[in-house]
């Protein structure tokens, strides 16, 4: 096998991993605010929850799918000084989200979702792979042209 075909392995398996953390969210993450978002959290209360547990669970999940995004970026575009801005940026993104969610569950109201669903969603999806991966093709054509 040549390098070429490890690299897309390799970056196939972390891609299958993020859907398989996706797929069994339930089993794997013990996040009350799954049920409460599947359900109609429109006009409702928070469930009772550990505010600790729910930001540990969603920091966990987070540095899953940051390490596994990591691994494909690094795999496609070994750049010098990549890995640590890939660490950096995934650190700040983390820092401000999980601030961010912390106050949204402190303060959180009955029909006021929106804040708290978008900033739990950016912490639990890989949404910075969606965003950097464009970015790094971009920047790599832009240095071949």
């Amino acid at each position: 096998m040549t390098k070429t075909y490890v690299k897309h392995i390799i970056a196939l398996t972390a891609v299958l991993l993020l859907i398989v953390v996706r797929l069994f969210e339930k089993q794997f993450f013990d996040d009350d605010l799954i049920v409460f978002f599947q359900q109609d959290y429109l006009t409702q209360n928070l469930p009772a929850l550990s505010i600790g547990r729910t930001l540990l669970t969603d920091s966990i999940r987070f540095w899953l799918s940051a390490l596994l995004s990591i691994v494909i970026l690094y795999i496609y575009f070994k750049q010098q000084g990549l890995l640590k801005f890939l660490i950096i940026f995934y650190a700040t993104g983390f820092a401000v989200s999980i601030i961010l969610m912390y106050f949204a569950l402190q303060n959180y109201h009955a029909g006021h979702y929106v804040f708290l669903f978008y900033t739990r969603r950016f912490l639990i999806q890989p949404l910075l792979l969606f965003i950097l991966l464009p970015a790094l093709l971009y920047q790599q054509y832009q240095k071949k042209t």
